[in-house]
């Protein structure tokens, strides 16, 4: 996956209420300051991960481990993510109800990847096992909650707190979905590129310093040694680009553009190899 996409973060989606629920989150979703959380219940039974759902993220904040208060960990992303609504920005999630059990093998600072297991759902402060997942866009702010005007302590971000189906992206290759309630996720788009090794197709193509059209064209002398021996081998004679047939490995995909070593190379005159 080219792009830092925002996925739902549990494997299995059974919301058991929404961010307009008329019980708890009403409060949450009415009062000042506002945010929007969802109770997710995983499967019916056992107790399911929390996942990694974006490249890295990393714990801000644990709470209430061996106290009275109700167990939460905050988690903030390491590096811009792109959102459901199309925009960009850091994004902070509030998870409440982990079990003891699972906190103290974390602290702060710890640092998970894309899909990598965080804590299994729990029922510290509540009576069945789930999450209660806030989410916003921006960092980490203040201490990470503030009480609002109805009683209920809502998650604070350097930007502010977003409705789910804002935020995330259904993977239907990692998230079984089974109750929705009524929120309409946006499906993880499928991308036309991805990293690896490809061919040159077109008889010469630009390798550029940045990925655009626009971006300075290397030249031959600009190119790695590795690259000036296949266009050597391929067409004998200098050439300032890659020619037809040169093999190459795609580091960093952005849209139709693949980074190789010697620099950005539009991927629409190349074929992968598979």
């Amino acid at each position: 996956m080219s792009k830092n996409y925002l996925i739902y973060p549990c494997a299995v989606m059974r919301i058991t209420q929404n961010c307009s629920g008329s019980t708890s989150h009403l409060l949450h979703t009415k009062g000042f300051p506002t945010d929007y959380p969802i109770d997710e219940g995983c499967e019916d039974t056992g107790r399911s991960y929390l996942y990694c759902p974006c490249d890295e993220m990393k714990i801000v904040r644990i709470y209430g481990v061996g106290t009275k208060g109700t167990n939460t960990i905050w988690l903030e992303s390491t590096s811009p993510v792109l959102f459901a609504d199309g925009s960009e920005d850091f994004f902070t999630m509030l998870v409440t109800h982990p079990d003891d059990s699972d906190l103290k093998k974390l602290k702060v600072g710890q640092v998970f990847s894309r899909k990598e297991k965080i804590c299994r759902e729990g029922r510290d402060g509540a009576t069945a096992h789930h999450f209660h997942i806030s989410g916003g866009k921006g960092k980490f702010k203040g201490n990470g909650w503030i009480k609002n005007s109805r009683g209920k302590w809502v998650l604070t971000v350097t930007e502010r707190a977003c409705r789910p189906e804002s935020l995330f992206f259904i993977d239907s290759n990692f998230t079984r979905v089974l109750d929705r309630k009524c929120i309409s996720f946006r499906t993880l788009p499928e991308e036309k590129y991805s990293t690896g090794n490809y061919r040159v197709t077109a008889e010469l193509l630009n390798v550029r310093k940045t990925p655009s059209v626009k971006g300075k064209r290397l030249t031959f002398k600009e190119l790695t040694a590795d690259a000036q021996r296949k266009i050597l081998t391929l067409s004998g004679e200098e050439k300032n680009g890659y020619v037809k047939g040169l093999t190459f490995t795609a580091l960093e995909v952005k849209n139709n553009w693949g980074r190789t070593p010697s620099g950005w190379v539009c991927l629409d005159y190349c074929e992968a190899i598979k």
